[in-house]
């Protein structure tokens, strides 16, 4: 009796088998290839000749897209996307029910690249590099309505947007423009500073005709003595007036 008794513990621990879940995924089991039901964190015991184990992970993953699409102006342009995703836990069964272990390849990466083709044709090379982060934040929003309506249980975590790349000839148009742009803004300075200097040159002449002005009026009025006066000085060089051969000192002319 107790012979059999310890045959059949050893009988029931070689058809048992444990799997140690961890907090970033979940046990898919399944009995003879269907669901049979999940694992939680933790210790789990089952049958290994009738069962097997499949771990879901749970945690947020990263999935890159590349791919090429179009723009409203119907130019090439290639876009990179990061996604971080994670499988809701509550429902790795239906996931698993319906895409296995290729729920990326099978739902989530055509979703992904589904929203890009939809929305990017939308806008022009130039609102795309403008409006960037209009543009991720409706992509985003798009992808996880997608994934809800499909039934996906995916849920997106946060969505970027790492790269517009447009055709070369798109590149070289853009870069005239921008020499363009920069020889009109030197045209512009070079004229701002042309008026500027017109400008300075008019006040002076009005500055000049109005001291003529009155130099004019001066004249009139004292029979021009004491603008010539003025300008004897104006000549002078400063030096006191010299002695003569006959020792008699040149006196300054009296203007009056």
């Amino acid at each position: 009796m107790k012979k059999s008794f310890i045959l059949g513990l050893v009988a029931a621990f070689t058809f048992f088998g444990c799997a140690q879940i961890d907090e970033t995924e979940r046990g898919v089991v399944l009995q003879f290839g269907k669901y049979s039901e999940t694992f939680e964190p933790g210790l789990n015991f089952y049958n290994i000749i009738t069962k097997e184990v499949v771990r879901i992970p749970v945690s947020t993953q990263l999935e890159t897209v590349k791919i090429e699409s179009g723009s409203k102006d119907l130019q090439t342009v290639y876009v990179g996307t990061n996604v971080n995703y994670h499988v809701d836990p509550l429902n790795v069964d239906k996931i698993y029910s319906k895409y296995g272990t290729r729920y990326v390849s099978t739902i989530l990466q055509p979703k992904i690249k589904e929203t890009i083709t939809g929305i990017t044709p939308q806008y022009v090379p130039e609102e795309m590099l403008q409006k960037r982060e209009e543009i991720r934040s409706r992509m985003e929003s798009a992808l996880k309505a997608k994934l809800d309506s499909a039934g996906a249980h995916i849920i997106i975590d946060g969505f970027t947007i790492t790269e517009f790349l447009f055709s070369r000839a798109f590149n070289e148009a853009i870069e005239a423009k921008q020499v363009q742009e920069q020889e009109a803004l030197k045209e512009k300075n070079i004229k701002i500073k042309m008026d500027y200097q017109n400008e300075q040159r008019v006040a002076k002449a009005k500055a000049d005709s109005a001291v003529i002005a009155l130099q004019m009026e001066a004249l009139k009025k004292q029979n021009g003595k004491e603008y010539l006066m003025l300008k004897w000085i104006e000549k002078w060089d400063g030096k006191l007036p010299q002695v003569n051969g006959n020792d008699k000192v040149i006196p300054m002319i009296n203007m009056q």
